[in-house]
């Protein structure tokens, strides 16, 4: 591991804040979505595992999720304090949204972090981050049968996971401490992701990108071989 990006062993209940989180932010979609009860229970705990998993595959390591028993015991259960909170979970809109946030900040900066760990490069190591940020979201529209969210037009999900990851990776760089450079990405990640969903930013469509690229002239054909403009 370069010098100029320390290790550091980040502490379990961080992890498992992200995954309860994630879990809050499935069930709290599954109950809006008037899924049954094992539905939600079922998108928690694929929205809470599902991105540590895919962000340990990546890094050829056997998942955490299947080797140590507290990360599904934190998924089920938020799942089930989603259930017993119905009412707020579904009337507070803004819940989903904090939830959905902290897990894909938590997420982001943890697998960012446990790829420096592993001796991942830069760039490999902000594509786990953020590839583990969105992943139990793309999970959770997959088994709803929808389209991924980060695929389609909308508020900044992948974008914002990208701006904290490579954040995180310059101040690292820059040899600031670990702690400062994942709080600067998280509150970056977290930040983008609000202020998205307040100010109603979109990731632009390919169509509106292609039409203020400006056009070359088109050519004819002149009598006697010439060309000329149209």
């Amino acid at each position: 591991m370069d010098e100029a990006y320390p290790l550091l062993q980040l502490p379990l209940w961080i992890d498992l804040l992200a995954i309860g989180s994630g879990a809050l932010a499935g069930a709290a979609n599954a109950l809006r979505e008037r899924f049954d009860i094992i539905g939600v229970l079922l998108i928690a705990i694929l929205m809470g595992l599902g991105g540590g998993i895919i962000r340990d595959l990546l890094l050829g390591l056997r998942p955490v999720a299947v080797s140590n028993q507290a990360y599904l015991i934190t998924a089920v259960a938020a799942g089930l304090a989603s259930i017993l909170l119905l009412r707020l979970v579904v009337r507070w809109v803004q819940l989903f949204a904090l939830f959905d946030a902290l897990a894909l900040a938590l997420f982001t900066i943890v697998g960012v972090e446990k790829a420096f760990l592993f001796d991942a490069p830069p760039a490999g190591a902000i594509l786990v981050g953020v590839t583990a940020g969105v992943g139990g979201g793309v999970i959770r529209d997959m088994v709803s049968d929808r389209p991924a969210e980060i695929v389609l037009q909308g508020s900044w999900n992948a974008t914002a996971s990208l701006a904290g990851a490579s954040l995180l990776f310059a101040l690292r760089a820059a040899g600031l401490p670990a702690e400062i450079a994942e709080a600067a990405g998280f509150a970056v990640v977290v930040g983008a992701r609000f202020a998205s969903l307040h100010f109603g930013w979109q990731t632009p469509e390919i169509g509106d990108v292609l039409e203020k690229v400006p056009r070359r002239p088109r050519l004819r054909r002149r009598p006697g071989g010439g060309t000329g403009g149209v």
